[in-house]
């Protein structure tokens, strides 16, 4: 019971926020001026799934058999658009909308042809190329939908009740192998899953039909499987780019620290690499305790700090390379300026190694506002009584506050991260106040107030970050004298 009332309190916060970014969000106000593009699309999208089903015309086809085709094409649009309306509202913006339609209109004339050409078998129809598309790009929900409602339109063309059963599965096997992909090559075992499943149900059909199915449809199940799987393969990486699309799979490739730009980073500047990998590991552990998205939150944290790259040795976790301290010899603002600077730099470098969008959001907005303070400090002791001629937001970065729970998780653990390192206190009660300091601090000066976070998800995440730095703190307990004798006698 208390889980049942946890998760409806999660879906009415969603609702509220959803209803707040999107003043469309309720039923009654889809017919608002505002909403006609999207009537457009589902009219075309309607007009193009009956085309596709409808044509080439045959004398078998009479004028009802067409109309009846045409209502039931039009009542699945208006299915899945409310569905959109009703619990994927953020799909409802026209590139989303865009690859919806693309991906429904390829399925339907891949479909077609199929049913079409008496030389191939209605089974080796890709229905899970669709579903593990929209499992990856959308939601396994929305893509199982589709699968079902295409399941049934298929079935009525092809004018076989058999296929439904082995598109329906097909499909929904595909849709949840999706969930379960670390790497773009497991979308081959996702293609395995789907044949057999293809192939389970061809054969359980045809026993109840008291065996009455071609061996070759076997074949074909098993086929249309792996032939999903390989086109879903192919195109996804190019609808990835061009829809800027960021799927887990992308993610994944992403957090590899072997690759060019964090390889780089681990050469040219160590202290901000090992800074990088602890503030990741706090937010992970953070988005877990948050239901975030833990994988998005560990990659944006790898990445969040890249443009110190440039000037590593004006950062002060560089600063035992055998470097001075650059900034004793600069003006306060100046050294202001360079470190403001670090947060465009790194936008650009991830432009450049075409880093997608929701982790140069991190980048954008790791600091928010913030003011550096050490800096904006020293310059009012360098003036003196002249303090009025210094201004407070010359010292602090130009923004935005994070928008999203993922990037105010990475502010958090950046600063405590940095906080924690310089702290004399390696103490639990230590941490937990030092914790507590920063997360106030950034409470104070209102760096939080855009996303969306509430006091207590605030407390969990905090507590989540006490965790991992307790365990950082932990000592070896001491060895007996007679095992240190015996280990410095084996080495």
């Amino acid at each position: 019971m208390k889980i049942m009332k946890k998760r409806l309190k999660i879906v009415k916060r969603f609702e509220k926020r959803e209803k707040s970014n999107y003043p469309g969000f309720k039923i009654r106000d889809i017919f608002a001026r505002s909403h006609l593009w999207k009537w457009a699309w589902g009219v075309g999208l309607i007009s193009s799934l009956s085309l596709v089903f409808l044509l080439p015309p045959t004398s078998e086809i009479t004028f009802f058999n067409k109309l009846g085709m045409i209502i039931l094409i039009t009542f699945f649009v208006i299915i899945f658009f409310i569905y959109l309306w009703r619990f994927w509202v953020q799909f409802l913006i026209p590139k989303p909308l865009s690859l919806c339609a693309i991906l429904i209109i390829s399925m339907a004339l891949m479909g077609r042809i199929i049913i079409l050409l008496p030389q191939v078998s209605n089974y080796f129809i890709p229905i899970a190329f669709l579903s593990i598309l929209g499992s990856l790009l959308f939601a396994p929900s929305l893509s199982v939908l589709v699968t079902l409602l295409f399941s049934i339109l298929f079935s009525i063309n092809a004018a076989s009740l058999n296929l439904m059963p082995v598109l329906v599965m097909g499909g929904i096997v595909g849709a949840y192998s999706a969930t379960f992909v670390h790497q773009r090559t497991d979308l081959t075992k996702g293609g395995l899953y789907v044949g057999t499943s293809n192939v389970l149900i061809i054969l359980a059909v045809g026993l109840l039909a008291n065996y009455s199915f071609d061996h070759w449809d076997l074949l074909w199940g098993m086929g249309g499987g792996f032939f999903s799987s390989i086109l879903a393969l192919t195109v996804l990486p190019y609808l990835e780019t061009y829809f800027g699309i960021t799927t887990d799979i992308k993610l994944l490739e992403l957090g590899n620290l072997n690759l060019p730009l964090l390889n780089r980073l681990s050469i040219e500047a160590p202290g901000t690499y090992h800074h990088t990998i602890m503030v990741a590991s706090l937010a992970e552990a953070g988005a877990e305790a948050l239901g975030a998205n833990p994988l998005l939150v560990r990659v944006g944290a790898y990445y969040h700090d890249v443009g110190k790259i440039l000037r590593p040795h004006f950062f002060f976790e560089n600063a035992g390379t055998g470097k001075n301290n650059y900034h004793d010899k600069m003006a306060p603002n100046l050294s202001s300026m360079i470190v403001i600077s670090h947060v465009k730099d790194g936008i650009e470098l991830a432009q450049r190694n075409r880093l997608p969008g929701l982790v140069t959001d991190i980048i954008r907005q790791h600091h928010g506002t913030g003011l550096i303070a050490y800096f904006y400090r020293e310059a009012l002791k360098e003036r003196g009584e002249e303090k009025e001629s210094i201004h407070e937001e010359n010292f602090r970065y130009p923004g935005p506050k994070p928008r999203t729970k993922e990037s105010a998780i990475v502010m958090l653990a950046d600063s405590v991260e940095a906080a924690f390192r310089f702290s004399a206190q390696k103490t639990l009660k230590g941490i937990q106040s030092q914790v507590k300091k920063v997360v106030n601090n950034k409470l104070k000066d209102n760096q939080l107030d855009e996303c969306d976070l509430t006091l207590g998800e605030i407390a969990r995440i905090s507590d989540a970050f006490v965790r991992i730095l307790a365990g950082v703190i932990h000592t070896r307990g001491r060895y007996p004298e007679e095992m240190l004798k015996s280990q410095s006698v084996v080495g």
